[in-house]
């Protein structure tokens, strides 16, 4: 549920934040600078991007077996973000700024690769037809959004809203592969239950064969 809640959340704490913090224009500036020491919405962007990190390890622990890459990326970047959290911006602080620029780039370096890499390892598991597809095509949308922000870079641009378009790409893919292992893993049990329910009957009744053929032996011989 928290790869699901997390994102999914985050959207309105972040334009809440914005409308909250004096002077911030969510166009220019990034979502690290509402979480910077003194501001009215520090905290609670700083707990938002703290559970979408949380998000994406536990994403990356339960994708199951195959794209170990793949999910070393997503787990990676899920890391970054912990860290960036735990790390905000800090216009008094040259180092702590330092080390929260390094997570957050690493970070949107990782979850970028993370679908592209993770794709082929969908595309032949049951339960998962269309998954590979969607993933790579949201990994190259997002490896071109990442292109255009790096080419833009020398200039002066919106890089809050090219942030914030960058984000939403793989972010939203985080929700779709969430929710699809929640259907699975609430499903499953399901399953197991009535296969159990139906493997029962078919037991009595085979243990009731086996007697019928002793008791009428026994009914002959008396």
């Amino acid at each position: 549920m928290l790869g699901i809640g997390a994102p999914v959340l985050s959207v309105p704490i972040v334009l809440i934040g914005g409308m909250m913090t004096p002077g911030y224009d969510p166009a220019l500036k990034t979502i690290s600078r509402l979480a910077e020491p003194g501001l009215p919405a520090a905290l609670v962007i700083g707990f938002s991007i703290l559970f979408v990190g949380l998000a994406l390890i536990g994403l990356a622990a339960n994708l199951g077996p195959g794209a170990f890459g793949g999910r070393a990326l997503l787990a990676s970047a899920g890391a970054s973000l912990v860290l960036a959290a735990l790390v905000p911006l800090n216009p008094a602080s040259e180092q702590a700024s330092t080390i929260h620029r390094f997570a957050t780039a690493t970070g949107m370096l990782a979850l970028v690769a993370a679908p592209l890499a993770i794709a082929p390892s969908l595309r032949g598991r049951e339960g998962w037809r269309g998954y590979g597809r969607l993933s790579f095509r949201v990994g190259a949308a997002s490896v071109g959004m990442l292109l255009i922000g790096l080419a833009l870079l020398p200039t002066t641009f919106a890089v809050g809203a090219w942030e914030r378009c960058l984000l939403a790409l793989p972010l939203a893919w985080t929700v779709l592969m969430s929710a699809r292992l929640f259907r699975s893993s609430s499903t499953e049990p399901m399953l197991a239950s009535a296969t159990e329910n139906s493997s029962s009957p078919a037991t009595v009744s085979t243990h009731e064969t086996m007697k019928a053929p002793t008791a009428t032996t026994s009914s002959s011989l008396s």
